[in-house]
């Protein structure tokens, strides 16, 4: 297994990036979270399907948060989850 300088740089930057957004999750919960559409729009934007977002809740890769009683209450995701579940993913892929 060998990695490239720049595969190195581009984890060591998006490590960086996402302490940040956990600083950030950690400060304020409530600006971390995301409506699940919203959730699904970001994987797609980034070229991933939506319905990995449930596979990865189904994996415990992500904690869905529903945000009141009814059936139709919104669930909630953190981004911060979401980028560092994809970021695991990627880096897994590149040392394998």
């Amino acid at each position: 297994m060998e990695i490239s300088l720049s595969d190195l740089k581009r984890i060591i930057t998006t490590a960086a990036e996402i302490g940040v957004e956990n600083y950030m999750k950690v400060r304020d919960p409530e600006s971390d979270m995301m409506k699940q559409a919203d959730a699904k729009r970001y994987l797609s934007k980034l070229g991933i399907q939506p319905v990995m977002l449930h596979k990865w809740a189904e994996q415990k890769l992500l904690t869905p948060v529903k945000t009141g009683d009814s059936q139709n209450a919104p669930v909630m995701y953190s981004l911060a989850e979401i980028k560092q579940v994809i970021f695991s993913l990627q880096t897994f892929q590149l040392i394998r």
